[in-house]
């Protein structure tokens, strides 16, 4: 992948692929045990899961699903502990194992019924996933294959309907990523001295609330911080989307 290829891009695999290190022809990301050439951390890997969820959880409505995914969102950012990720994919991989027989068995109505429960299980055992890589890789479709479930009930995954419902919600996916890592083509210098109070305090504000309505505000500050970085500004002031991970306010909050 190149430069012009990353930012137009509108599916999230190949995009993954060159974040995680990998080759479009590359074997199975499942058969992949360990990420050397990984261009992403962890935390933002988790976060970017966390968000593919965050996208479609009104359709699939499940506290323990919802638990999971906060558990993983706190131990990217530090306060929860491996021990309770793995307690959480414990939790999940328990509830998802005692559903799949039904869920295998079932079709028609019953399917439809099980299908919100099953998906929000599914993807959120793939956000507690201990390897952060491949939860990334596979919350994604995970997540568009379920958003084009439930907006087509009944339908089948070649229908018409259900490949145009997931194409929308990974190209969706696509703009969380270049969010979350900006433009890997090319590092932004960024100057401590933009770090003002004043730009911080938005930042930190944002991130802890999620809500990024004043990144155009942000903007403002940083420009009387004295950035003149085309962009850092332009991505503030864009349309977004902006969630966790935002590679501005991450830089911002020196969080990597």
């Amino acid at each position: 992948m190149n430069e012009t290829e990353w930012l137009v891009c509108d599916r999230t695999k190949p995009m993954l692929r060159f974040l995680l290190g990998l080759g479009p022809e590359e074997v199975r990301v499942a058969d992949i045990k360990t990420f050397p050439a990984c261009r992403g951390t962890d935390r933002k890997l988790r976060l970017f899961a966390c968000e593919c969820y965050h996208r479609v959880r009104a359709l699939l409505p499940d506290e323990l699903a919802e638990a999971a995914v906060e558990t993983a969102s706190r131990h990217a950012d530090g306060p929860a502990t491996l021990e309770e990720l793995q307690a959480a994919e414990a939790l999940v991989r328990q509830a998802l194992d005692s559903l799949e027989g039904r869920w295998r068995a079932s079709g028609g109505a019953e399917r439809i019924s099980l299908q919100p429960t099953h998906d929000a299980l599914a993807l959120s055992f793939q956000v507690v996933q201990p390897q952060a890589p491949m939860g990334a890789y596979y919350a994604s479709s995970n997540a568009h294959l379920a958003a084009a479930a439930m907006a087509n009930p009944g339908a089948a995954p070649g229908d018409a309907s259900f490949l145009a419902s997931s194409a929308a919600e990974e190209h969706a996916q696509a703009d969380l990523l270049r969010d979350i890592f900006g433009n890997p083509f090319r590092a932004v210098a960024f100057d401590p001295d933009w770090r003002t109070s004043t730009a911080v305090g938005l930042a930190r504000q944002m991130y802890e609330s999620r809500v990024f309505g004043p990144m155009p505000i942000l903007a403002n500050a940083l420009l009387d911080a004295g950035c003149d970085d085309a962009d850092v500004l332009g991505h503030c002031r864009g349309h977004g989307p902006h969630v966790r991970g935002c590679w501005v306010i991450d830089l911002l909050l020196g969080r990597e």
